[in-house]
């Protein structure tokens, strides 16, 4: 674009200097017709109206070939005026359409940012609600591990208060627990249906008045609890 312009500038120069220069003859000394000879060999040709005339003197043909000369040179200066008018012109139209491809590369830029700016901002929403996401399931599962951890400290309690429940004592007095009863049950193997007549008749006072069931029967002897209360009353030691 730059060698365009050079190229239209030196144009416009060489235009400018031909239309200012014009024709050197025209600056040449003009005569008066004052000083024109009188001339007596001129010859008319034709009718005798003064617009119907034809000189055929040299001095006329002369005259006339200044006056061709002359249109002559006002058609090229015309010409050259227009040359340079157009040139103008089509430097003026582009520097317009640079001036337009400037204002649009421009407007380009300034739509790019404006979107880059607004896929920031939406990236930065998005990094935010999954932060925020995160975050919320985060605190859910912490809840979560929170409650069951809460749960099993309650079942840990309730088992523990369960075991420690006391269900009776021994011939000596020593208090007969759940976890201890439990342990003695599974040491002696004695079956769920003795320990259930154990603890009915323990709570009923009876206890000696029956006997677990053996293989062969029940037994009524007077020791028939002994292994039993021994294992309780080691277990409390």
């Amino acid at each position: 674009m730059i060698k365009k312009l050079i190229i239209m500038s030196a144009a416009f120069f060489v235009i400018f200097n031909v239309v200012a220069g014009g024709d050197d003859r025209d600056e040449g000394p003009v005569e008066s017709l004052d000083s024109v000879q009188p001339v007596t060999d001129k010859v008319v040709v034709g009718e005798l109206e003064a617009q119907a005339m034809t000189l055929t003197s040299a001095e006329d043909e002369a005259l006339a070939r200044e006056l061709e000369e002359f249109e002559a040179n006002l058609s090229e200066e015309a010409r050259l005026e227009q040359e340079l008018a157009d040139a103008q012109s089509q430097l003026e139209a582009e520097l317009a359409r640079e001036n337009a491809l400037a204002d649009f590369q421009a407007k380009l830029a300034e739509e790019k940012a404006a979107a880059a700016a607004s896929n920031a901002a939406y990236q930065a929403k998005l990094a935010r609600e999954k932060a925020l996401a995160d975050f919320q399931a985060k605190l859910a599962e912490e809840k979560a591990a929170a409650a069951a951890s809460n749960a099993a400290y309650q079942a840990r309690l309730a088992e523990e208060a369960r075991l420690a429940e006391v269900i009776g004592k021994t011939k000596s007095g020593v208090e007969i627990t759940v976890a201890a009863h439990e342990t003695c049950q599974e040491t002696l193997g004695l079956t769920d249906y003795n320990i259930e007549k154990f603890i009915k008749f323990l709570a009923a006072g009876t206890l000696y008045n029956e006997g677990p069931q053996l293989e062969h029967g029940t037994s009524f002897t007077p020791s028939r609890w002994d292994d039993y209360f021994d294992c309780i009353e080691n277990l409390s030691k």
